[in-house]
């Protein structure tokens, strides 16, 4: 009798529950440790991070099949292209009939098993990833976001990264303005005030950083700074000052309209009360805008320097530009102490004085 080949068969192994004792479950959503973060160089703790401590994942992790509902797949082998189990044909036992003497049997050919390769399905039918839509049905596809994988572990890749700040103009500094403010360069001087008021009117972004102490100590050096020992115009430059422009000669207006030391410096100090008065609503101005209340005119940071120059520096223009500060920053909770600083500059000496004076207080009673 033909013995029929043994066929070998790849079998998975099946492991039930009550083998192993094991209960199978699906794995809930992974959970990394909340790690501390920094926004803008400020710690951050669990209170500032939306849904506390724990950060999850939005990727479900599944136990060995992926189900999908629209598109059903199975280890990887579409339903459609599972080969039928090939048998190997069994040889029935062959009749021999008896005689006298025996028959010699042919020795059995032993017949090589062959392994049925495993199909690898590389590619997947379009017809099943991307079934055709129902003629004349507008369909809509909208696109799945793409996640860019940074790490083998998915728990790990649903941690947000947050990418650092950019870093701010280092010329618009606090340390940056201090510094060239503090030059003896008046020239210089004079441009960074100019360029100080105006990023401090104008630019929302870079004028809160710059409300520094350090800046208003720089504003104040210069209200303060004894001048007196500078170059201060020459008899012959103020005759020709006084001396009508269309009476002078092309020699004598380039002289006339020299600007000598002491002149830079006085006009430097009106520009830092200019300056500072800027500074000073904008700093009630950034304090409403984020829900608090203005401050008390006696708070406001270099008033009190601001009201004695405006009282008692020796050069009228620069007590008729404290007076102009003042008005500046007038509001109606300081109604009252300003109306007395201005009524009091009503009385000042110098004609430019007052007038500042009473343009102020007219200013201040209309609002």
């Amino acid at each position: 009798m033909i013995q029929a080949p043994q066929v070998q068969y790849m079998q998975t192994p099946l492991i039930s529950n009550q083998q192993t004792g094991a209960v199978n479950s699906v794995p809930t959503q992974a959970q990394a440790p909340a790690v501390p973060g920094t926004f803008y160089n400020y710690p951050t703790s669990s209170a500032y991070l939306p849904g506390g401590n724990t950060v999850t994942t939005d990727k479900a992790q599944y136990n060995g099949v992926n189900i999908e509902i629209l598109n059903p797949q199975g280890m990887g082998i579409p339903m459609t292209q599972q080969m039928p189990a090939q048998m190997y044909p069994v040889q029935q036992p062959i009749y021999i009939p008896q005689y006298n003497q025996p028959v010699q049997q042919p020795p059995i050919q032993q017949v090589p098993v062959q392994q049925i390769p495993t199909p690898i399905v590389t590619e997947q039918p379009a017809a099943l990833i991307n079934p055709q839509p129902v003629a004349n049905t507008p369909v809509q596809t909208v696109p799945e976001p793409q996640l860019e994988q940074t790490n083998a572990n998915p728990a790990q890749n649903t941690t947000p990264v947050i990418n650092e700040p950019v870093a701010a103009d280092p010329s618009l500094s606090p340390e940056t303005f201090a510094g060239k403010l503090k030059t003896d360069n008046l020239q210089e001087q004079q441009n960074t005030l100019e360029n100080l008021a105006k990023v401090i009117k104008e630019d929302d972004n870079a004028a809160p950083a710059l409300l520094d102490t350090q800046v208003f100590d720089a504003l104040v050096d210069i209200i303060n700074k004894d001048t007196s020992a500078l170059e201060s115009p020459t008899p012959e430059v103020t005759e020709l000052r006084n001396k009508p422009e269309a009476e002078r000669t092309p020699e004598e207006n380039e002289k006339a309209n020299t600007v000598f030391p002491l002149e830079q410096a006085e006009s430097n100090k009106q520009y830092a009360l200019y300056t500072i008065s800027f500074m000073q609503e904008r700093l009630n101005s950034e304090l409403v805008k984020r829900g608090g209340s203005i401050l008390p005119l006696n708070e406001l940071p270099c008033i009190d320097n601001v009201i004695e120059a405006a009282k008692s520096n020796p050069d009228p223009m620069v007590r008729a530009a404290g007076i102009a500060s003042l008005s500046y920053i007038a509001r109606p909770e300081y109604k009252d102490d300003l109306n007395t600083i201005f009524e009091l500059a009503k009385s000042d000496e110098d004609p430019d004085v007052k007038a500042a004076a009473e343009k102020a207080s007219q200013a201040l009673n209309v609002k």
